[in-house]
């Protein structure tokens, strides 16, 4: 299965079309920085010039916007010191790594007996972020990149509990991406005493982020028109609940910031608050680290304010594990695979109709898959406690019978 998938890549690349759109973003910003212009202005008059071509009346993809945030701005003028050709061909090898790193992480994750599922299945989630086909891995995004570094962090840190090079790891991400900073909540879901760290990393984070309000002024502001772009321009919302529910408002014509902003809000936060109660089981024992980390995982993704395509590529084998473990559950497992493999044939595709219609699709599976892993876990820490008490019942009889 990985060999078919190492040959099958470079005829994918050669029929797709269009590749490494995001790196293309990026090199524009550098070749902006270069000639001394301002990034995210000369991105958003590139969007301007769109509206007023031919190509704006075509149903196609919209130029994209550098959006990062300004302190990458001297990272990028310190990449443009190298050759173009030598830049490039050392960020895809690098982001080759990370890729080939989140899938080894994601092997770990697989319990006893699922370690096979989960050997073939790394592969394939290269063409199917999220369980449904999408490209978005031959875009070039920075996420990939992030993500390796990010799980290779958090599995130093389930192995060992030290959770140091991850909060480095978020940090930095945050820098790029600052949604990033919910993944502080796995330290405080799947490590021990991690409240006082976590905290501090999110200060440290949310304080990166702020300071560049007075360090770089003008690129701030002009940094937030781009990522207004984001959603009034591109209208990239996600495939949160939240951003679905923005881009339906978007569609619609009606404000969606502050709306989408409460629906997060009101759901995320019971969310969180639940995922709190099933850690407080897995710490008491209840449940493995096997059983647990995958749901949690999908957990902490929902809590990403704006889940787009290369957020949910590196939880695919958690979502996969967690459908594995449900079609077990029900003691017919062959059966429910010849339902649910059709099934998910058809979603592929009825999301492969426009980008909307996979982002529909994708929500309504992440929620799916997380409402059921939960479920699946509470039946789980349940036998587990009730096994534990009966446990230590016949421990304390025992006790009782050698002091008579």
């Amino acid at each position: 299965m990985w060999l078919a998938t190492l040959i099958a890549i470079p005829f994918w690349i050669a029929n797709d079309g269009p590749i490494a759109w995001d790196f293309g973003v990026t090199q524009k910003a550098m070749q902006s920085l270069q000639a001394g212009a301002d990034p995210y202005l000369a991105g958003i008059a590139v969007q301007d010039a769109f509206l007023h071509s031919a190509d704006a009346k075509q149903d196609g993809p919209r130029p994209f916007v550098y959006v990062y945030s300004p302190i990458t701005l001297p990272v990028l003028k310190l990449l443009n010191q190298a050759p173009p050709a030598v830049f490039a061909a050392g960020y895809w090898l690098v982001y080759g790594l990370f890729v080939f790193l989140q899938l080894w992480v994601s092997l770990r994750l697989a319990g006893p007996g699922e370690k096979l599922f989960a050997f073939l299945i790394a592969p394939i989630t290269v063409f199917f972020p999220g369980m449904l086909l999408f490209d978005s891995v031959l875009g070039g995004n920075v996420a990939f990149m992030l993500y390796g570094f990010i799980f290779i962090a958090a599995w130093l840190g389930w192995k060992r509990n030290q959770w140091l090079l991850f909060y480095l790891a978020v940090i930095a991400a945050s820098c790029i991406k600052a949604p990033y900073l919910t993944l502080l909540a796995i330290p405080l879901l799947s490590g021990r005493k991690q409240w006082g760290p976590a905290t501090v990393a999110a200060i440290a984070g949310v304080g990166l982020f702020a300071s560049q309000i007075r360090i770089w002024p003008v690129e701030f502001h002009n940094y937030l028109l781009a990522v207004d772009r984001i959603f009034s321009f591109n209208n990239d919302f996600g495939s949160g609940p939240a951003g679905r529910l923005g881009a339906l408002l978007a569609t619609m014509n009606l404000p969606y910031a502050t709306a989408s902003t409460l629906f997060y809000l009101c759901a995320s936060i019971p969310l969180f608050l639940f995922l709190l109660y099933l850690s407080r089981r897995y710490k008491k024992g209840e449940l493995s680290s096997a059983q647990w980390i995958p749901v949690m995982l999908l957990g902490v993704l929902l809590l990403n304010p704006r889940l787009i395509e290369y957020d949910i590529f590196p939880f695919t084998v958690a979502m996969a594990l967690i459908a594995y473990r449900m079609a077990v559950a029900t003691g017919m497992p062959r059966r429910v695979s010849l339902i649910v493999l059709p099934l998910l044939g058809g979603l592929n595709c009825l999301a492969n109709d426009s980008r909307n219609s996979w982002k529909n699709m994708e929500c309504g599976i992440l929620v799916f898959l997380f409402l059921a892993g939960s479920w699946h876990l509470l039946r789980q820490a349940n036998q587990s406690a009730q096994a534990l008490s009966i446990r230590a019942e016949a421990e304390n009889a025992e006790a009782e019978l050698v002091l008579a």
